[in-house]
């Protein structure tokens, strides 16, 4: 059943993509939405007259867990040994070039699931000099993450919570709890604190911006996208139901007897498990150093108690910043930034502040380039405060990332009062 409303914007980007790739693959970690966003593209590829062939990671591992590979290779509290695993990104990867050239029509449509993490698949995303690389890496293919606002992730734990303790489907009993999902994006997060892409703590919640950065950088090999969903969707059935494939690709037995041999004769135990401990290596071998950002100087927070009352405006300082607190609430962004504009003007701030290209969702130290000074705590907080507000402004008052009517008037409240706790009379 389609839960994706045809009216909503990802509707119209999710059609958009199936109707003109031949292969796309949904990358990320556990938890963010990958096998309903399979599900619903599957169903709208099939209205538009696809036929959709499946690949999942869960699927073309079950042929490689034979009696002798599992006696040999056994499972470590229920995590897949790292020779199938390489086994499996092996055979994926030919097996991608096979089906592109056995279904040739263009009607044909192969939908992948790439986990990626602890090196599951990872092989599709990897550079080669295989006949593969080229389909891999070119137009017809596309790699979307979709990326979970907070909300979002939020609703996807607590539906895992209980799909666990009720699962409609047999797949449904193999997915990674949500302490597990917790402990996959602190992986992600530490990765983003490895490459610069972050300062946030080891132990920061989830933030899309950080994930979406994380995968973005991945795949930097491949064409992709980032797909956000800000938007809650409760399917009716499991997400695993796909009444409407046109085949799956799985190995046979022969393609998993050769596939392991090459293994075994390429790769010794000690070097599977270094692949799996750095399945991230196209970013932590070579990282791409982020964009910094803009400059933004604040102080240092411990400076900050006694800020108010020992900053002494001027008389012109005051007028500006006087100016923007009588300014009414519906105000257009536009005037309010040439008002913001006056104010940084009269704070020491000479030049127009140049702004990220940022989305609703980023994180504040990751769109600016921050430095602390315990100089002029007073002045530095209020020009700080005008910069990074006027930012918001200029980059979330254009669609697709609007502010919404609840969150422009409460952001410019808080302004508000921040600056009301200076001397402006």
């Amino acid at each position: 059943m389609l839960v994706i409303p045809i009216s909503s914007d990802l509707y119209k980007v999710v059609k958009e993509i199936v109707q003109s790739k031949r292969i796309i693959f949904v990358t990320g970690i556990p938890g963010v939405g990958k096998s309903l966003l399979i599900q619903q593209m599957a169903l709208i590829a099939s209205e538009a007259g696809r036929d959709v062939h499946l690949l999942r990671y869960n699927l073309a591992r079950q042929p490689f867990e034979t009696e002798v590979n599992i006696t040999k290779y056994p499972e470590i509290d229920g995590v897949t040994d790292p020779a199938i695993r390489k086994a499996v990104g092996l055979w994926a990867r030919q097996a991608v070039q096979n089906w592109h050239e056995t279904h040739p029509d263009p009607s044909q449509l192969l939908i992948g699931e790439l986990p990626l993490i602890g090196n599951r698949l990872i092989e599709l995303v990897e550079p080669g000099d295989d006949e593969a690389e080229k389909l891999l890496s070119g137009e017809q293919s596309l790699f979307i993450v979709p990326v979970p606002s907070w909300e979002v992730r939020e609703v996807i734990e607590e539906t895992r919570k209980r799909t666990l303790a009720d699962p409609q489907n047999e797949q449904e009993k193999l997915d990674a709890p949500p302490n597990v999902l917790r402990a996959m994006w602190q992986a992600v997060n530490g990765l983003a604190r490895e490459i610069g892409l972050t300062k946030a703590s080891p132990q920061t919640p989830y933030n899309p911006y950080i994930y979406g950065g994380v995968f973005e950088a991945i795949l930097q090999h491949r064409p992709s996208q980032l797909l956000l969903i800000d938007q809650v969707l409760r399917p009716s059935q499991s997400v695993y139901e796909l009444e409407l494939l046109a085949g799956t690709l799985v190995p046979t037995a022969a393609e998993a007897n050769a596939t392991m041999a090459e293994v075994e004769s390429r790769y010794s135990r000690d070097e599977l498990a270094e692949l799996v401990q750095n399945w991230h290596k196209l970013i932590t071998t070579n990282p791409i150093p982020p964009d910094p950002g803009p400059e933004l100087r604040l102080p240092l927070p411990d400076t900050l108690a006694g800020a108010p009352e020992e900053t002494a405006l001027t008389a012109v300082q005051r007028t500006a910043l006087q100016k923007i607190v009588n300014l009414p609430l519906d105000v257009e962004p536009d005037k309010l930034i040439e008002v913001l504009d006056e104010a940084l003007c009269t704070l020491g701030v000479e030049t127009a502040v140049t702004t990220a290209n940022v989305h609703k969702f980023d994180v504040y130290d990751s769109y600016f380039n921050v430095s602390r000074t315990s100089e002029q705590s007073g002045l530095t907080f209020l020009r700080g405060l005008l910069q990074a507000y006027r930012n918001v402004l200029l980059d979330l008052q254009k669609p697709p990332h609007t502010l919404t009517v609840i969150e422009l008037p409460l952001l410019r409240i808080a302004l508000e009062t921040s600056l009301r706790q200076f001397d402006l009379s």
